[in-house]
């Protein structure tokens, strides 16, 4: 704990606030929880080594990749849950993004 500067305490906290008194299985709260087996899209995945999230999102990136769902995972080193703001880091996502929204839909 104590790494992630956006996200300042455990998860659940965050968690149960964001999710509103949902259920955290419920798939439009948490995607991890959806079915990956009918058109769900290419997906870009974005985490750092200090986002309390970064086991969240490497599992479902795992989950995609099972599903035969292609998936980009960016993993910035020393980034927090809200990332880089306005450093090279930030444009190099941009640049990835970018990348993998023509790769998919563009150009």
């Amino acid at each position: 704990m104590g790494l992630d500067t956006g996200l300042t305490t455990r998860l659940m906290p965050a968690n149960l606030l964001y999710a509103g008194g949902h259920d955290l299985t419920d798939p439009y709260v948490s995607p991890l929880f959806g079915d990956f087996t009918t058109g769900f899209p290419p997906t870009f995945l974005v985490s750092g080594t200090r986002d309390l999230f970064l086991s969240n999102t490497v599992t479902m990136h795992r989950a995609l990749r099972s599903a035969d769902i292609d998936a980009d995972l960016h993993v910035f080193d020393a980034a927090t849950h809200i990332g880089f703001i306005g450093t090279p880091e930030s444009e190099e996502r941009t640049r990835e993004l970018r990348r993998f929204v023509d790769r998919h839909w563009g150009r």
